[in-house]
């Protein structure tokens, strides 16, 4: 049951667009929107009245990723401050790493979670499943190879997107 009201986290790019399908497919509005800065939140903003942007959690150059020790306490504050504002009772969470923290809060303020898996992990977890598996009410996969990779928590309910 997904409780209002309900947030909706997710990185920016193909993991926001699968996120808004999914609410498309539900016949559901988030109250907000939590995503990574980028500049598709201005055109989020179009289509929803609460839109947020959190700091990357980590720097690329070139083809690497490199932890961002500033970025990282300032994703941590930023998560923190909307998750209190927002007070979530339902977060759903499509994406990668820079979503995990926005849930932890919101679970220590009585969120129930939710995370959708990517549709890329078909035989193991993400590391993203990995971390907030302990926190969610499911994790929803969308390879039934994958369902043996969780335990009792997760649902394989055919492709959720």
């Amino acid at each position: 049951m997904l409780l209002e009201p309900l947030v909706l986290v997710t990185d920016r790019g193909g993991h926001l667009h699968n996120a808004l399908k999914l609410m498309e497919q539900l016949q559901r509005s988030p109250a907000a929107v939590v995503t990574t800065h980028g500049p598709d939140i201005d055109s989020l903003r179009r289509h929803f009245n609460r839109v947020y942007g959190v700091p990357y959690l980590f720097r690329w150059f070139g083809k690497k990723r490199w932890f961002n020790p500033i970025g990282a306490f300032r994703h941590l504050y930023i998560s923190a401050k909307l998750a209190l504002k927002l007070k979530p009772r339902t977060v759903i969470s499509l994406g990668a790493s820079n979503v995990v923290c926005f849930c932890y809060f919101s679970k220590l303020l009585g969120a129930k979670v939710v995370h959708v898996e990517c549709m890329n992990q078909v035989t193991t977890k993400s590391i993203t499943g990995k971390l907030l598996y302990p926190i969610c009410e499911q994790v929803f996969v969308q390879w039934p190879e994958l369902l043996g990779q969780f335990g009792p928590k997760a649902r394989y309910e055919g492709w959720v997107l």
